[in-house]
């Protein structure tokens, strides 16, 4: 798109909204807080469309306009005036003869005013419009992290494709965190990558692709029948190469993006373990070069850098490091960013990319006045426990602690409690139990959902805490008896069924199990690992008859979707397939159960029972062969 947009308004909230939506828009934008800088912009450099505020100081908006078409390079720029008084038909044809304004934007304006406008502008240009209408937007110098972070924002799930000449590539975002991508660039295929990092020969490379042409095989599966992977390196290894395919894309300067929503994917993927700020920092340290630091970093050197007050963004998983820390730690609002940049003579490239991080993430807030009476937050020792069956069993105790209490219960507090006692409460709160903390657990859905629903109720109860009028209502409503109550005995009760029916397959009764984990799918429909189970129940229940081979087939693949990552779905699938006769998708699913889970052994034991029965065939390549005498 290549088309270059000046702003001009003393607002620096609207001025920043109004960048990031042009910029997100694929337009190069700039912006200035006054009416003399904006004209020497105007005059000496060259612009397609210029926004300006009617009510500037020094400069007036009318003003600049009617200078703007005195000169010839600028006579015919389109000019764009902003205000919040309202402008008749009549008004806008007086305006344009007068100072030559070329359209009015009407104060406060939506997203789909500002597509309008842009539209309207650049209608000459079809081009132009085309990816307007479709979507299609342009990638400038700050488009992948801030595109990331405002899917993470939005909580989006869909597709976010990019393309750069040639060069495509297909990012999955599920509930605003990437997952997965895809890409047809040559040279970021497993193999290639292996070898650049040394870890296989050109040759062996060679030798894994053909094989997996042949074969139809996946190519790491390939690598592993080799010998030359182990499955834990495997999948250490599919896992880098996801995230690389994103994190290059941070070095893009130009190309299209477009972001499709979906409900869902129903491929299966390997996820990546990061959080859009985690994969936000780790783009700018490797790829943005001093001037993109700079250019980016300008605007903001006099305003005063503080913690973000929303836990949403405070408490993000990002990997920053002992510097970083130490930066985020000392921004409360009373250090101007030049301020904190000076603190580090020797290092301030480094410090540049922490801040650009941390900014483009939300977790830092600007304020153009220092924070007064600045309040210490930092909460110590809310780091959450990850470890399976105790995760599980933690995250249902306080999940029926929390959601089942009033607002003062699930924060800890009496009801006489002040708003500094609700505010620390809850910041404790908010980062154990902080999405971002769980990220790299494979939870299940509806785990997942309890863990989102908790955030949620205790930001509620944070919300109304800490509004005096709406404390002392909430007060009034506990004491007439009118109270948040919210039935989770279901939960509980599903909870139980599955654990009950987990227990019953261990000693083989699989009749009652499936029965137990059939009333718990009932009361928790969502819920991946019941399915998985029941379904394993019902098929071992009487695994001869076709029907029950069917539906446990159908109760697996639904699991399937909703959690891919669950390596017991794979390998129960994979039995019921066998059962079916259907060999390759069962070869494919035992693949899948270790590509979730590299210490899945029972699907590495399957899959060698495969491979000797395919070496009884001439000629058989024998999957796994190379891997099992290297094991041996």
């Amino acid at each position: 798109m290549n088309k270059k947009i000046l702003i001009i308004d003393d607002d620096r909230e609207l001025r920043d909204f109004l960048q990031q939506a042009f910029s997100a828009a694929g337009f190069q934008t700039e912006t200035a807080d006054r009416g003399s800088i904006g004209m020497r912009k105007l005059l000496t450099e060259e612009y397609h469309l210029v926004l300006i505020d009617i009510n500037m100081p020094e400069i007036s908006g009318p003003n600049i306009c009617r200078a703007l078409r005195k000169h010839d390079s600028t006579s015919e720029l389109p000019v764009v005036m902003l205000t919040s008084v309202f402008y008749s038909p009549e008004q806008v044809t007086e305006a344009k003869n007068d100072y030559g304004v070329t359209a009015f934007l009407l104060k406060p304006f939506t997203g789909g005013d500002l597509q309008n406008l842009l539209e309207g502008i650049f209608a000459a240009d079809g081009t132009i419009k085309k990816k307007i209408q479709e979507g299609i937007q342009t990638i400038s110098e700050y488009t992948i992290p801030l595109q990331l972070q405002q899917l993470y924002r939005e909580k989006a799930t869909g597709l976010l494709h990019l393309q750069r000449g040639d060069a495509k590539k297909v990012i999955y975002i599920k509930d605003g965190y990437p997952i997965f991508s895809r890409s047809n660039v040559l040279s970021e295929c497993l193999g290639r990558m292996l070898v650049k990092e040394g870890v296989i020969t050109q040759v062996d490379c060679d030798q894994s692709v053909d094989r997996s042409k042949e074969s139809g095989r996946l190519q790491g599966t390939v690598l592993i029948e080799m010998g030359l992977l182990t499955p834990q390196e495997t999948h250490a290894a599919l896992v880098r190469q996801v995230t690389e395919k994103l994190l290059s894309t941070f070095a893009w300067r130009s190309g299209t993006y477009q972001f499709v929503s979906r409900k869902d994917f129903k491929k299966n993927i390997i996820k990546i373990k990061l959080t859009p700020a985690a994969l936000i920092r780790q783009g700018i340290n490797r790829y943005w070069v001093p001037k993109q630091l700079d250019d980016f970093l300008y605007p903001f050197g006099g305003d005063y850098l503080m913690q973000a007050r929303n836990p949403l963004y405070r408490f993000q998983d990002i990997e920053l490091g002992k510097r970083g820390e130490a930066i985020f730690k000392d921004c409360r609002g009373t250090k101007t960013m030049q301020q904190v940049l000076q603190q580090y003579p020797l290092s301030r490239r480094e410090v540049q990319k922490i801040l650009a991080a941390l900014i483009i993430s939300e977790m830092l807030e600007r304020s153009m006045e220092p924070i007064k009476g600045v309040v210490d937050d930092t909460v110590d020792g809310a780091e959450t426990e990850i470890i399976d069956t105790k995760l599980r069993r933690k995250i249902l105790d306080d999940y029926k602690r929390i959601i089942d209490s009033d607002y003062f219960e699930a924060l800890g507090l009496s009801r006489q409690c002040g708003t500094g006692e609700a505010r620390k409460a809850y910041y404790r709160l908010a980062k154990e139990y902080h999405p971002d903390r769980f990220l790299g657990n494979d939870l299940s859905s509806e785990m997942s959902i309890k863990i989102n629903e908790m955030f949620n109720y205790i930001t509620q109860a944070y919300t109304v805490l800490s509004d005096k009028d709406a404390c002392a209502g909430y007060l009034d409503e506990l004491v007439s008896g009118t109270r948040k109550s919210i039935d989770i005995n279901q939960v509980i009760e599903a909870e139980t069924s599955y654990q009950e029916g987990r227990a019953l397959l261990q000693v083989r009764r699989f009749k009652a199990a499936a029965k137990l984990l059939q009333r718990a799918i009932e009361l928790s429909p969502e819920e991946s690992e019941y399915m998985t189970y029941f379904a394993w129940a019902q098929f071992k229940s009487d695994p001869e008859k076709v029907y029950i081979q069917n539906q446990a087939m159908e109760v697996l693949l639904a699991s399937r979707e909703l959690n891919p990552s669950f390596d017991l779905t794979h390998l129960y699938l994979g039995h019921v397939y066998h059962a079916l006769q259907k060999d390759r998708q069962a070869e494919k699913s035992f693949e899948m159960a270790v590509q979730a889970n590299p210490d899945c052994t029972e699907a590495l034991r399957e899959l060698r029972l495969i491979n000797l029965r395919r070496e009884q065939v001439p000629h058989s390549k024998g999957m796994f062969k190379k891997f099992m005498k290297k094991k041996d």
